[in-house]
């Protein structure tokens, strides 16, 4: 049996990584590149092998795609709350997650003038309105942990790149285990 190389393993093979042409919305600082939502959600579909996914677009920004939640009403959301009190607003199941926070506490306050987040409340609340084998999708500037082991697995991670010498995003796909498995 021939052995596989380190980048054949089966972590290495949850790995992407794309490069998205650097344009985005001037007028709104916390815009994703050109394409993202698109390519991400894309992604998505493929991952659970359907076209028709219902999907939540949490910190949403300039987002377009599914339902969009906000906390700021400036970008027009279908729906604006805290995102740690998310499941008292939304009353629905979704296959798809999509939630692009802002990178840190200091981001927060001086970008969008909104308090600090709590990853585990906020990614909490995601699982209230998370369907069983669905995927919460975290964009950000960090490799973000499982936000809880017990109930996800990590099904991709896609590095995201738009011009030279600027850090990549990540955006990790975290698939929510079927009850038992």
């Amino acid at each position: 049996m021939k052995n596989k190389k380190p980048w054949e393993s089966e972590t290495q093979q949850k790995n992407l990584a794309w490069f998205l042409p650097r344009p985005k919305p001037p007028y709104y600082k916390g815009s994703m590149p050109l394409y993202c939502e698109e390519w991400l959600l894309g992604l998505a579909r493929d991952l659970l092998g359907k076209d028709d996914i219902k999907i939540l677009n949490l910190f949403c920004g300039t987002n377009k795609q599914g339902f969009r939640v906000d906390i700021n009403s400036e970008v027009n959301p279908d729906c604006i709350c805290d995102a740690h009190k998310l499941a008292d607003s939304v009353h629905q199941q979704f296959e798809v997650i999509l939630a692009d926070p802002p990178y840190s506490s200091q981001e927060a306050k001086d970008l969008y003038d909104t308090p600090p987040l709590k990853y585990k409340i906020w990614t909490a609340e995601c699982d209230k309105l998370l369907s069983e084998n669905g995927l919460l999708i975290v964009y950000h500037k960090f490799v973000m942990p499982n936000p809880n082991p017990e109930k996800y697995f990590v099904e991709k991670r896609v590095f995201i790149g738009n011009r030279p010498y600027h850090l990549p995003r990540v955006a990790i796909y975290f698939r929510k285990k079927q009850n038992g498995s």
